[in-house]
């Protein structure tokens, strides 16, 4: 079970493998009712949608970060059940001080070397040690009322020319999130300025908004190209290595979609005129090109 909880990406793509573990182990252990009691918890919390606590966990962080964010609630789960073997616990001192000051020192975007040199190395190191793939580090005490306190990394691989190698979007992952509080899951979390960037949209929440891709290249007076998907345009962009912008429009007027979904608020005189709205920005996401490849 603890290795699983280390390395849960070896053992599938979602949390089946920790709640199979878990469960038998509260078989085995005759605490089946205090696992019950702990899944309940989950949803009064709004930690366990439809699809699981990867589900909750899709709204804050992206798809290649949740499968080892979602196992550090099940490791939480099995410290205040007695069954977690942490690789180090940290004293009374240093859980108050990572406490009290990890909402702070997230207000600006951070490393993992920062997160290893500012708190030391983590109780639960949960992911592997490729520094192009993104991880969670855990950090509790020998004291099993006290909460988990997570911390999540993201990288990923940059899309790069095959003779330049492998490199990842940073030089080693960074933190976009952290769980440290108590109480209802979406309220769980404080973000770096990086998190919040990456943070899902709405539409990426949503799988039924409906959206397209629009590229339009520099100094272009018209669109170029349209595209279901950002792989789709991504990969088109790559074959006719052009230089633009690759950005995601909503179905329908740019303008009345960010004012239905809250994304703008008319402020001004000149909002919702004529050439206001003719002019406004879908304000979605967007990605820079060039020669082909994302900037």
């Amino acid at each position: 079970m603890n290795g699983v909880l280390r390395r849960p990406g070896m053992y599938g793509r979602d949390e089946t493998a920790e709640r199979l573990l878990l469960e038998a182990m509260a078989a085995v252990d005759g605490s089946l009712t205090r696992w019950w009691a702990e899944c309940d918890r989950l949803r009064e919390r709004d930690a366990f949608t439809a699809t699981g606590v990867m589900g909750a966990y899709s709204d804050i962080l992206p798809a290649d970060a949740l499968r080892d964010a979602t196992a550090s609630v099940y490791a939480e789960i099995a410290h205040r059940l007695g069954w977690l073997e942490p690789d180090r616990a940290l004293t009374a001192a240093e859980y108050q001080r990572l406490s009290a000051d990890i909402g702070g020192w997230v207000t600006q975007d951070r490393t993992l070397s920062e997160v290893v040199e500012t708190f030391g190395p983590p109780s639960l190191w949960i992911g592997g040690t490729n520094p192009f793939y993104s991880k969670t580090l855990a950090y509790v005490t020998a004291n099993r009322d006290d909460d988990v306190i997570c911390l999540h990394l993201w990288n990923a691989f940059a899309n790069t020319a095959p003779e330049t190698g492998s490199r990842g979007v940073h030089p080693e992952p960074v933190v976009l999130a952290v769980r440290h509080r108590p109480g209802p899951f979406p309220s769980a979390f404080s973000f770096t300025p990086q998190g919040l960037r990456r943070r899902p949209s709405a539409d990426q929440r949503d799988p039924l908004r409906p959206v397209v891709w629009i590229f339009q290249g520099d100094h272009a007076r018209h669109a170029s190209g349209v595209f279901d998907t950002l792989d789709a345009g991504l990969a088109w962009a790559a074959e006719h290595q052009v230089t633009g912008i690759l950005a995601e429009y909503p179905h329908g007027g740019a303008y009345d979609v960010a004012v239905t979904e809250g994304r703008f608020t008319p402020s001004k005189a000149h909002h919702g005129t004529a050439d206001h709205i003719a002019a406004f920005s879908p304000g979605l996401r967007h990605i820079h090109l060039t020669g082909g490849r994302p900037d």
